[in-house]
């Protein structure tokens, strides 16, 4: 006779599978933390999934990589490719918020594709904002400003989805330590308690501390290629969009008034 197989059977055996994707191994959590009333746990698994863009919800210190700032343009009949962008070529009010640290918003799914894209080339994100300052970075310099972005390697990629998959394993070693033998399903308490020992970020504005320390290894390697980026957390969109609209404003104002004159 077989025996059933537990939802913390499964999870456990396709969190331990490496080359298992981390998408519906989350949707277990899901079910997992539902069956459990497990508010956050659910909405940590929801946030990995579905991504920190366009919600309050800050992006988990793990899920912050250091990637280079680089801009595309021209310099006179000079053509240039990801140049390093300095603190001076920002606009002011960008330079606080933009630099070498990348808050890497996306859901694991679209990670995991951007990884299977790259073939181990850099991976280029930008923001929804980045065309609007790369027209302020143009103006009244020598250089024209054709994509700001960050060029990163596919290895601290990797390294998000590996501290994501060393929580679900330590989810389940915790869970695995509070449950005695023979049971199938941990009750409420139970991930509760598992949850204490355990980073994980909750994806609502309670705090579930849950940030377990992970070391990661990044492999060494260099190439490019250009993957289309979507929104990132990272630019301060109201703030941004403010005041590039003031500013474009402006400078069309000042072209009028010159031509009337």
């Amino acid at each position: 006779m077989r025996l059933r197989r537990s939802r913390l059977d499964r999870l456990e055996a396709d969190v331990l599978h490496e080359r298992r994707p981390l998408a519906p191994i989350l949707r277990q959590v899901i079910a997992l933390g539902g069956h459990a009333h497990s508010e956050p746990l659910r909405a940590w698994a929801l946030r990995e999934l579905q991504g920190y863009e366009g919600i309050d919800v800050p992006v988990p210190d793990y899920r912050r990589i250091s990637a280079p700032l680089v801009m595309d343009g021209f310099a006179g009949m000079y053509r240039f490719e990801e140049q390093p962008v300095s603190m001076f070529d920002l606009p002011d009010f960008a330079r606080d918020d933009l630099g070498n640290e990348l808050r890497l918003g996306k859901g694991v799914g679209q990670i995991e594709s951007l990884i299977a894209r790259s073939a181990g080339q850099t991976v280029q994100l930008g923001d929804a904002m980045a065309a609007d300052l790369a027209v302020l970075m143009s103006q009244n310099s020598h250089r024209q400003v054709l994509r700001l972005y960050w060029a990163v390697h596919p290895s601290a990629l990797e390294g998000v989805l590996d501290q994501v998959r060393t929580r679900l394993v330590q989810l389940v070693g915790e869970l695995r330590a509070t449950m005695p033998h023979g049971q199938h399903d941990p009750t409420p308490a139970q991930v509760a308690q598992a949850l204490q020992n355990i980073n994980i970020v909750a994806g609502d504005n309670s705090s579930v501390t849950v940030t377990a320390p992970v070391a990661v290894a990044h492999r060494r390697g260099s190439a490019r290629a250009e993957i289309a980026g979507g929104p990132q957390q990272s630019f301060p969109r109201a703030a941004v969009a403010w005041t590039v609209s003031i500013t474009l404003l402006a400078v069309a104002a000042a072209a009028a008034w010159s031509v009337w004159l």
